[in-house]
């Protein structure tokens, strides 16, 4: 069978089986059969390459931000850029549950490194704009959690409303 009439009889396959058209067993003996036994490990090969560059993005995220002499203005281009990249990896993966978190957590770290950054660049001094900033991230992530039923985001956010509540109290 030629390659042409192959890709599509299985682009129809996986239609089939994401519009439950067939039983899911019987669309992945199908696939099975015409891609000779490579459907499962290719998209597993993707999706740890897509969670391996998130993590690189990450890195080079942290490192973008602290450790470079670039201009306060690229530095939060560029941490935007990388949020943006992983809240568009949420979308895409709003329905896998498992490589949901990954991105999820990405965007946490990163809004909360922005927002830090952003109000101690433009309210150098002022413990209460950074107060406000990191009670307003425990805000979303408590949205988060719920939204997504997502327990470690709503203890995220519980735990870090009480720290910032010690903190302020200490002082």
């Amino acid at each position: 069978m030629n390659r042409r009439r192959r890709e599509t009889i299985i682009r129809e396959i996986e239609y089939w089986k994401r519009s439950r058209l067939l039983p899911e067993q019987y669309c992945d003996y199908l696939l099975a059969l015409y891609t000779e036994g490579d459907s499962r490990t290719c998209g597993r090969q993707w999706t740890g390459s897509l969670v391996a560059g998130l993590c690189v993005l990450l890195v080079a995220a942290a490192l973008a931000i602290y450790f470079t002499e670039l201009s306060f203005v690229l530095q939060t281009l560029l941490a935007s850029l990388f949020l943006v990249v992983c809240l568009l990896l949420v979308w895409r993966w709003r329905k896998e549950r498992q490589l949901l978190h990954f991105p999820l957590i990405g965007s946490a770290w990163l809004l909360l490194l922005g927002t830090i950054a952003g109000s101690s660049h433009y309210f150098p001094g002022q413990n209460g704009v950074l107060t406000a900033t990191v009670l307003a991230n425990c805000s979303v992530w408590l949205a988060i959690g719920r939204l997504f039923r997502l327990h470690y985001f709503s203890l995220a956010a519980v735990v870090g409303g009480i720290l910032m509540a010690v903190i302020v109290w200490w002082r």
